[in-house]
């Protein structure tokens, strides 16, 4: 089995091939590679197509198709639905037909969709069009994640991963306010018209692609685990680390020589691993190493299931406290307007998301690279409790710069929590389990952003507004135990 050993102060764990440690690199990687600007404007394109077209369309079947309020909900909503279902399936499809080619096809799908706005298709036939423009995107999502995640330099993790959700930030800033003002002033045929011609850019961005052979994992398991061992060969086979993991670094070692002699044919508790039934030397649920105590229990119930397909046990636990933030951040996408048109506070309110943007994108790059010096702990906490209090603030707003400073605190806390806990998710993980990954981090996301409304809107009338953005910041609380629970391992370590 492949076994870790400590490295040196300023530099990165590695991971040999055989047992045998890799060489360090000379000199670090770059990150703004031609990959990885491609990849973030890619993602940038098709983030922007989607929050262009949920902000219009509750108010496109209202005014076209004169749907009852709750339907024409639904028709934004159903988006949401088919993008958590591409989550359960992407991985699957990624190593059946390989990365590159699954994302130009999804994009051109997008695409496809995107234009069939324009039909004015009946009610049940555009609902069926968002079910599948959600699947889409979630395919989309997932893969160039995948990609960008598995090319960013180890040492530079947290930074590259928060610059590459950055383009997720202006998305989300420019896509609300270009589809409110083009469906104000020119109408909804030229809406989806923009929103297809972005979707579009998206290819030729694909096409730019050039990942490295040793993340085009593909095929056969035995191909793949071929692909992975010749890339360990060529570039050393290096594993991100946070500096808090080099004390747990130098444990997996001393596990990994003794159970060596087993050759990882046994699983949790002496159950045989599903994936390859303690034949492979290689195989990523034997040799990964558990990030904490909780990740241990979780993966051992989750390789005991037909679930280890579609589900990375490691990543459910950080991604379980990211989408409980997220459950919280959708009270902010569905009540805001009417909560701010009720308080006096409408103008604050038109360029809110722009504030919250522009908090994100100041911020993202600076807690990127403290995360890869210091690790979650210090960055991840006072995000935590910025979210809270931008959640109090909102709660107790009384002029338009209280809500706008709500913004910004708001801004920081979520998009630190997703960058940095992404980038918790996929650091020790192996690069032919990466999308699996990538699309259960992204799983959770779309629960918590998916369920809000529905039990939120149930909730609204029984107490009100200003008492719901409370009970808001106590779930940003609550997540920010959850996450001390999730790391205390890493945290002893150190």
């Amino acid at each position: 089995m492949a076994s870790s050993v400590a490295a040196p102060t300023g530099t990165s764990r590695s991971r040999g091939v055989s047992g045998s440690p890799a060489p360090c690199s000379a000199r670090p990687r770059p990150l703004w590679t031609r990959n990885f600007v491609a990849g973030t404007f890619l993602n940038f394109f098709i983030a922007g197509n989607y929050f262009m077209l949920m902000v219009v369309m509750t108010a496109y079947a209202l005014s076209v198709y004169q749907a009852p309020a709750s339907v024409a909900a639904f028709c934004a909503s159903a988006f949401i639905l088919g993008t958590l279902f591409s989550r359960f399936v992407t991985a699957p499809l990624m190593d059946r037909v390989g990365r590159l080619p699954l994302l130009i096809v999804g994009c051109c799908t997008e695409v496809a969709l995107t234009a069939l706005y324009l039909l004015n298709e009946p009610l049940g036939a555009l609902i069926g069009v968002r079910l599948l423009h959600g699947f889409a995107y979630g395919v989309c999502s997932t893969v160039i994640a995948t990609i960008i995640t598995s090319i960013v330099p180890p040492e530079r993790k947290g930074e590259g991963i928060g610059y590459f959700m950055l383009s997720i930030t202006l998305g989300s800033a420019i896509g609300p306010f270009a589809g409110i003002f083009l469906a104000n002033n020119f109408g909804y045929p030229v809406t989806f018209a923009v929103a297809a011609v972005l979707a579009s850019l998206s290819i030729p961005a694909a096409l730019l692609l050039r990942p490295p052979r040793e993340t085009r994992v593909k095929g056969r398991k035995a191909a793949a685990r071929e692909e992975m061992e010749a890339a360990e060969e060529a570039a050393g086979g290096a594993v991100a680390d946070a500096p808090v993991e080099a004390a747990r670094s130098e444990a997996a070692a001393v596990r990994a020589e003794e159970a060596a002699g087993d050759k990882g044919t046994e699983g949790a508790e002496g159950a045989p691993c599903p994936v390859c039934a303690g034949t492979d030397d290689d195989c990523p649920m034997c040799t990964r190493i558990p990030s904490t105590h909780l990740e241990e229990v979780v993966a051992a119930k989750v390789r005991r299931s037909p679930l280890v397909r579609f589900v990375e046990a490691g990543v459910l636990p950080i991604a379980l406290v990211c989408g409980l933030l997220f459950f919280g951040y959708s009270s902010l996408l569905t009540f805001l307007t009417p909560y701010a048109n009720e308080i006096g506070l409408g103008r604050a309110a038109s360029v809110f998301f722009v504030a919250y943007a522009l908090a994100m994108f100041i911020t993202r790059p600076f807690t990127g690279r403290a995360f890869d010096r210091v690790g979650p702990h210090p960055v991840m906490i006072p995000a935590f409790f910025s979210f809270a209090a931008g959640m109090v603030v909102v709660a107790f707003a009384a002029n338009d710069w209280m809500l706008l400073g709500a913004a910004l605190l708001l801004g920081f806390g979520v998009g630190t929590v997703q960058s940095c806990g992404l980038a918790m998710a996929v650091r020790v993980s192996s690069d032919e389990r990466l999308g699996v990954a990538n699309a259960t981090f992204y799983m959770l996301l779309d629960v918590g952003v998916g369920i809000g409304p529905v039990l939120l809107g149930a909730l609204v009338p029984l107490i009100g507004y200003s008492a719901l953005y409370l009970c808001m910041a106590a779930v940003g609380l609550l997540a920010l135990a959850l996450f001390l629970v999730v790391a205390k391992t890493e945290k002893g370590a150190r």
